[in-house]
């Protein structure tokens, strides 16, 4: 069954307990809350403010369930994010130096949220992981030392995105300010990257597209 069905069948079920708030009932049901599968294609971009540095993200997936809440009609979100390493491209001091490396974003769990007035809302927590670092004059052609899978975020980065106004049978853009904390275990990397990543004020932007099957 294609995700559009799934949804049109989700947004059937909400209209209906919606109404059924209005109507009194003698005995009262206890809720249950119904799983729709829903997957997405994921793509975006995050802005880091110190360098004004954009990096691509995706294409990736979000893939999980919408829960609804047939006493209520309250719909709420679980699903996984997956997204490949990315590559960061710094450019400092008008350009003559330059830093490269891969960036992976890994999910701490599942995003989780609701939708609620056409509004979506979720919550998520990943660290960024980075390596292969490299830095040069014009070029970045020397090598920063990293161990794979060490160096990263000393704690989790905190993502809160908002999608208002949103069709859930199209594309939506869901986007979020967030900090990005210190790093831990980058050899040499570790104040470099303190000083030109770390810190609030970076946003990110992800447009999420249904799949037309999941």
């Amino acid at each position: 069954m294609s995700v559009a069905t799934k949804l049109k069948r989700l947004a059937v079920l909400t209209s209906a307990a919606t109404v059924a708030m209005t109507v009194v009932t003698a005995t009262p049901a206890s809720a249950e809350v119904i799983p729709f599968p829903v997957s997405f294609a994921v793509t975006g971009n995050t802005v880091v403010k110190k360098t004004g540095s954009t990096m691509n993200l995706g294409p990736g997936t979000l893939a999980g369930n919408l829960l609804v809440n047939d006493e209520t009609g309250e719909v709420g979100l679980s699903a996984d994010l997956s997204l490949p390493p990315s590559q960061a491209n710094i450019s400092l001091v008008s350009g003559l130096f330059k830093i490269k490396a891969t960036v992976k974003v890994i999910p701490l769990g599942p995003a989780t949220g609701t939708l609620a007035d056409s509004t979506l809302t979720t919550h998520a927590k990943a660290n960024m992981e980075i390596s292969n670092i490299w830095v040069g004059l014009l070029s970045p052609v020397i090598p920063l030392p990293t161990v794979p899978g060490a160096c990263k975020t000393k704690t989790p980065i905190d993502l809160n995105l908002v999608a208002k106004d949103i069709d859930i049978f199209s594309p939506i853009t869901i986007s979020a300010d967030y900090t990005i904390p210190e790093f831990t275990n980058c050899w040499v990397a570790d104040l470099a990257l303190g000083a030109l990543v770390s810190g609030p004020g970076n946003t990110i932007n992800l447009t999420l597209t249904p799949n037309t099957t999941s």
